[in-house]
């Protein structure tokens, strides 16, 4: 069984059926052919968070929808400043050190809700679609050329389908 930790660091009051979030990701893992005990660490945050965990570790000085923290693949940095490390992010401890860690995803919820209203489209939804997107990233899938955006793109969109 997967391991599936889950923080708020935000005082915002969106309603979504956050409980849904480990119904579904043991089949995103299934699908993506991952270990059955894989550890995944997910922080839902507000704006003002993702917008500092987005300039210290892809030099952005904006809030995004997702970010993505994986042990074995790095994103791109834009900023001309050092790198940080990320000792500084409060993703909730490893429960079992035996599990596999994908890794962890930051996900603003406040974000998500103006992106899923200008969208018209269901909030909780939209949540999924991020996650299916963030866990991609954790794989190693990327969008920074056409061709694997459209590769991820059509991963994302046949999870998505799937569960």
């Amino acid at each position: 069984m997967s391991n599936i930790n889950i923080h708020f660091d935000t005082n915002l009051t969106i309603n979504f059926n956050s409980k849904d979030v480990p119904r579904y990701i043991p089949s995103i893992f299934k699908i993506l052919n991952l270990d059955p005990s894989t550890q995944i660490n997910i922080l839902f945050v507000d704006n003002n968070k993702i917008a500092e965990l987005n300039s210290e570790f892809r030099g952005i000085l904006e809030p995004t929808d997702i970010l993505s923290f994986s042990p074995d693949f790095s994103g791109t940095y834009y900023g001309t400043k050092k790198l940080k490390k990320l000792n500084n992010i409060e993703f909730p401890k490893h429960s079992n050190n035996n599990k596999i860690l994908i890794g962890d995803l930051a996900i603003s919820l406040e974000y998500i809700k103006k992106q899923s209203e200008n969208k018209k489209i269901i909030f909780d939804n939209e949540i999924k679609k991020l996650i299916i997107h963030g866990i991609l990233h954790l794989n190693g899938y990327d969008h920074e050329n056409i061709k694997d955006e459209k590769k991820m793109t059509e991963k994302q969109n046949y999870i998505l389908n799937q569960i």
